[in-house]
């Protein structure tokens, strides 16, 4: 089903000024390769307004997908709401709550960033391990690999762990409630944590469902650095925060991916961006503004503020994507720069 630009569903207050749409070729080229690699869902929003939305497969408007690790931007969203509100200094160690690590020289150096970013140093956990992740105080206990700061490692028990010293920020507040509260409930969507850690507990690495149109309505939130319906639920430094790389991986934020050039070292050394993200991170044709939400088997969100394009694509994950390459997709959605002043 492709639904067309001014017959669709509009997250905007008003038609915008600025970069024109993709053209109709391009969304038709997108949407085709989507669909062929897999593609359950493809939902394109320029200005907030709906100019694309295609379903294939399973895939279905009223439908939660499992997001896989694209569940990981959520994390990000809390905490800088969190630290919008005082609750916590993203720099500061998260020993300062997680009082196991007090006694551990090297632990105790750990801040709220590293965690965040995925340079703690702790083991980073199973990739593809959603289904078996051990509870919360079992991740914070794993060891130490590199110095904290050192290395990009990616894996699941940095954030579980960033949110069992949140929610000890926040409590008698959970981690799921403060999030659905302070982030969600403003743009009246829901995340479902179907897949939960051995303490039940959500496994906010890649534990999330949600339907492609509440997707979109968080990258729109990221969009506009902010601000929904006239109402600012972020300043916008704070949203420029998530977008903050780190030596170990520039490439990468506070739980969004960035289109940040990473050398080609780097690259080689993390097969997850040599495999995923390498080639979109140094293509120089791509928007330098794009970031990511990204999960396994073609889950997306991408948002590009300077084209005014929100994207959620949703991918078959019993066939981890059938070839889904970012950079072959966004190359054929976004034409050549000059086609979009």
């Amino acid at each position: 089903m492709v639904v067309s630009l001014g017959s669709a569903t509009s997250f905007a207050q008003a038609p915008a000024p600025g970069a024109t749409a993709p053209p109709q070729a391009a969304l038709e080229a997108a949407a085709r390769y989507s669909a062929d690699h897999g593609g359950e869902a493809l939902l394109v929003l320029h200005d907030g307004r709906v100019i694309v939305e295609r379903y294939d497969r399973a895939g279905g408007p009223d439908r939660p997908h499992w997001l896989a690790s694209g569940s990981k931007s959520f994390v990000g969203l809390a905490a800088v709401a969190a630290a919008q509100e005082g609750r916590l200094r993203l720099d500061d160690p998260a020993s300062e709550v997680l009082e196991e690590w007090r006694n551990d020289p090297n632990k105790a150096r750990i801040t709220y960033r590293q965690l965040l970013t995925m340079t703690s140093g702790l083991q980073p956990g199973e990739r593809g391990g959603a289904l078996r992740a051990p509870a919360w105080t079992a991740m914070a206990a794993a060891p130490l690999i590199a110095p904290p700061g050192s290395r990009f490692l990616y894996g699941p028990f940095h954030l579980n762990v960033f949110a069992l010293a949140l929610e000890r920020k926040l409590r008698p507040e959970t981690f799921e409630a403060y999030l659905q509260r302070r982030v969600l409930d403003p743009l009246g969507v829901r995340v479902e944590w179907r897949i939960r850690c051995a303490d039940g507990h959500p496994q906010v690495a890649s534990g999330a469902f949600m339907t492609a149109r509440d997707w979109a309505k968080v990258g729109e939130l990221v969009r506009r650095r902010g601000e929904w319906n006239g109402r600012r639920l972020f300043e916008p430094r704070w949203i420029d925060e998530l977008f903050r790389g780190t030596d170990a991986n520039p490439a990468y934020g506070l739980t969004w991916w960035l289109k940040r050039p990473v050398a080609p070292a780097l690259v080689r050394s993390v097969p997850l961006l040599r495999r995923l993200w390498g080639p979109v991170a140094n293509a120089p044709d791509l928007p330098a503004d794009l970031v990511a939400a990204a999960g396994a088997g073609g889950q997306r969100l991408y948002v590009v503020p300077s084209r005014r394009l929100v994207v959620v694509r949703f991918g078959d994950l019993r066939g981890e994507g059938r070839g889904f390459r970012d950079v072959e997709f966004l190359r054929l959605l976004l034409g050549p720069p000059t086609a979009h002043p």
